[in-house]
């Protein structure tokens, strides 16, 4: 099986949300930090949850009916380019050329001054499905977003160990 049909099997089948727990990616979080005023597309953005709490959103998720647009991130194609970008638990799976090749896909659709909200995990495997340990973690890191940030012309405003090892940053640019 490959990343894709691995991530489709596991993500549209056997997870299960757990957003509203994070210390720094609750909804009320994230959305406290975008204007009204401000488009948002959640990459990734499972059962919607991000709707209700900010006015301009388009969720896409490759698996999940929930979504605006079920559509995986390189073949979504936008009308318009946006301001924020909620990228959580979603560029994660495959190698480095995968998770290059998302982020530059992530970057072409946002505007000129936009941010990134990120939770990425450090190769945690802990979901309670077996199906888990087929799924293709990335391992990353600090370092690692500080790479890929300097990569794609991004800086790093926030960045910190959250839950169930995972890591949460704030990029701008």
């Amino acid at each position: 099986m490959n990343t894709k049909a691995i991530v489709k099997e596991y993500f549209g089948k056997h997870w299960t949300s757990r957003t509203s727990t994070y210390r720094y990616s609750s909804c009320e979080t994230i959305a406290s930090k975008i204007a009204t005023h401000e488009t948002v597309i959640d990459v990734g953005c499972g059962n919607n949850e991000f709707k209700p709490h900010i006015k301009h959103l388009t969720g896409i998720d490759i698996v999940n009916p929930a979504a605006d647009i079920c559509v995986d991130l390189d073949e979504y194609e936008p009308d318009q380019l946006f301001d924020v970008a909620i990228c959580l638990g979603v560029i994660q799976y495959g190698d480095e050329n995968d998770i290059t090749r998302q982020i530059a896909k992530v970057g072409s659709i946002l505007k000129p001054s936009a941010r990134i909200y990120w939770r990425s995990n450090m190769a945690v495997r802990d979901h309670k499905h077996e199906m888990v340990n087929l799924v293709p973690y990335y391992p990353w890191s600090i370092d690692e977003h500080h790479r890929f940030a300097r990569m794609f012309g991004w800086t790093i405003d926030f960045i910190d160990e959250d839950l169930y090892g995972r890591l949460y940053a704030e990029w701008r640019r």
